[in-house]
């Protein structure tokens, strides 16, 4: 399992711990030691589409972990709108073809801006997904924001899951 986008919240991360999974944590902006649990890894490290000190590309990422060619089972990331900008760049570079299911909190604030709303842009990504075979099997709105001073509801929560698992 990679998880990118802790902030202070590790509930998930601790239930798959004890359930025995392998767990590598990523979060730029908190400290936490490099170790947690029996099977946790935590790196104060964030994902881009860019390299710099403190973040990295998903596809760098994996390679330097040596997982590559491994089969990463659950993809979870939560990082606060740059998800938009990291989609294309991990279907380009293939650091999805491993993924068998993709957990993300969409932020989808930035789609709704008037003349320069985007969604075209999104529906291509959505087609991009599922030609890897990945199906949504789960989506739901971040009830806890609430809907925008816009009216509508910018975050969502959505699982995709490959249908040939």
């Amino acid at each position: 399992i990679y998880s990118f986008g802790i902030n202070d919240d590790w509930t998930f991360e601790d239930f798959m711990d004890f359930r025995g999974c392998e767990i590598h944590a990523h979060d730029p902006t908190v400290d936490f030691p490099d170790k947690r649990g029996k099977n946790i890894n935590f790196y104060k490290l964030g994902l881009s589409t860019e390299t710099s000190s403190d973040m990295d590309t998903l596809a760098n990422i994996l390679k330097k972990n040596g997982h590559s060619n491994t089969v990463i089972e659950y993809l979870k990331i939560d990082i606060e709108a740059a998800e938009l900008d990291g989609l294309p760049d991990w279907l380009k570079t293939g650091a999805l073809d491993n993924v068998n299911q993709l957990a993300m909190e969409l932020h989808l604030t930035g789609l709704h801006n008037g003349e320069d709303s985007n969604f075209i842009w999104l529906l291509e990504i959505l087609q991009e997904l599922y030609k890897l075979n990945f199906r949504v099997i789960s989506h739901e709105v971040n009830m806890v924001m609430g809907p925008q001073v816009d009216g509508l509801y910018n975050m969502v929560e959505v699982v995709f899951m490959k249908d040939d698992v």
